[in-house]
C-alpha cells in the first residue's frame, strides 16, 4: 500500500513539473512571436524608406534589361 501511496505522490510531483514546463513553452512561444512581427514590421518600414530613396530601374525593368542578350 505504501508503494502505491509513493507512486501518487510522485505522479504529482511529475505532472507539477509538466505544468511548469508548458507555460514556460507557452512564455517563449509569446516571446518569438512577438520577435518575428517586429522584424517583420522593421522589414516593411526599411523597405518603403529605400522605395522611397530608390532612383535606378525599378526590379520589372531590371529583370528584363538582364533578360535581354546583348552578344
Amino acid at each position: 500500500m505504501q508503494d502505491l501511496h509513493l507512486l501518487k505522490e510522485h505522479l504529482d510531483r511529475m505532472t507539477q513539473e509538466l505544468m511548469e514546463v508548458k507555460k514556460i513553452a507557452i512564455r517563449l512561444e509569446t516571446i518569438d512571436q512577438e520577435k518575428a512581427e517586429r522584424a517583420w514590421k522593421d522589414l516593411m518600414s526599411a523597405s518603403e524608406e529605400i522605395s522611397q530613396k530608390w532612383e535606378d530601374p525599378s526590379a520589372v525593368e531590371e529583370i528584363r534589361l538582364q533578360r535581354e542578350k546583348k552578344w
